[in-house]
């Protein structure tokens, strides 16, 4: 759902000020890094292959969101797009009556994947990535992580696995901004996230995170150029607000009242919190119904097999599994370099 420059624009300056809201209103979140994310997130679901009129549609791209903390910047987004409803997310986030939970979770319309633990989203992504691969589709799989979470060890296996499979499908764009709760990323655990992107075979591209030509135009390359590719975007921590900016105390913690008025004027975003907070007063008290996840996964179960003599247990599984190989079309096993000790 393509939107022009002035509009991207214009939208986020609107969703620095819904996310300042929301997370006002529930009293909890993460707005700092949802502020240096959200360019990058207009920029991406305004250039990916997804519709908020048909958000399930099998040849989509796949959006998969590492860092969830920074759901009141997707969830803004979702919103900007017509994925959701503003007024919904903005009163609704963090509430249990509410879909819009602290971390995005899979179900809602534009949401590929629930987030838990960070340094999960690229070996998702990845999985994506494989699995259009297997079944011949086009759609491009994109993964929006953050630099923190790059110093753990599952991300280095989910490079090098993207790239021994070729996946020219999958572009990661990293936003960058030095931050986590801690302190700065750089004196917590310093990372060389570029150099370990380009040492385990990826084509890299650095970028002005808060620049939507920039941004837009890196994503063109990466998914033109016939390699996996990350995108590091160097952005700053509560960007549109000169007191939250390189503030890791805003990493999550939102705003006071006087704090939300000052930010808001600087944005030049109108003050109607109060609206949000009387809606919030009528949501009740019970918890939501859970999200209806949009496919149901199905599996012929075949017959099992009976074993008049004792056998072991890695032997029954590897024939297990190719039982259910032959009788279904969509099975793909994964081992961890101990394919002939599982059987598979």
């Amino acid at each position: 759902m393509r939107k022009t420059l002035d509009e991207l624009k214009k939208l986020s300056v609107q969703c620095r000020g819904d996310i300042l809201k929301m997370t006002y209103v529930a009293n909890s979140g993460h707005p700092g890094g949802s502020m240096s994310s959200i360019d990058m997130l207009l920029a991406l679901y305004s250039f990916a292959n997804v519709h908020p009129q048909d958000p399930w549609n099998e040849d989509r791209d796949r959006i998969v969101i590492s860092h969830g903390h920074i759901s009141p910047a997707v969830y803004s987004t979702l919103a900007a797009f017509g994925f959701v409803d503003r007024d919904e997310v903005i009163a609704g986030f963090r509430h249990p009556a509410s879909i819009f939970e602290g971390h995005i979770t899979r179900g809602i319309p534009g949401v590929e994947w629930t987030t838990g633990n960070l340094g999960q989203g690229l070996s998702a992504g990845v999985g994506f990535a494989l699995a259009a691969k297997y079944k011949n589709k086009n759609y491009h799989v994109y993964v929006v992580m953050s630099d923190g979470e790059s110093a753990k060890g599952q991300v280095q296996e989910a490079r090098r696995t993207a790239r021994k499979y070729k996946l020219d499908n999958l572009t990661v764009l990293v936003d960058y901004n030095d931050i986590q709760i801690s302190g700065h990323a750089h004196e917590i655990m310093y990372v060389d996230i570029k150099a370990e992107f380009e040492a385990a075979g990826w084509k890299t591209i650095e970028i002005d995170g808060h620049d939507f030509e920039q941004i837009l135009a890196a994503l063109k390359i990466a998914r033109d150029d016939g390699y996996p590719t990350a995108i590091i975007a160097h952005t700053v921590i509560g960007k549109g607000v000169d007191f939250m900016e390189d503030k890791p105390d805003y990493h999550g913690k939102p705003l006071n009242k006087e704090e939300l008025e000052k930010a808001l004027a600087q944005l030049g975003v109108e003050n109607d919190v109060e609206k949000y907070l009387e809606m919030r007063k009528k949501l009740p008290v019970e918890a939501h119904k859970k999200v209806k996840l949009y496919y149901q996964v199905r599996l012929d179960t075949g017959k099992a097999r009976v074993y008049d003599k004792s056998t072991d247990n890695r032997s029954a599984l590897g024939r297990a599994i190719a039982d259910l190989a032959v009788i279904n079309d969509n099975v793909v096993a994964v081992d961890c370099d101990l394919k002939g000790s599982v059987k598979l």
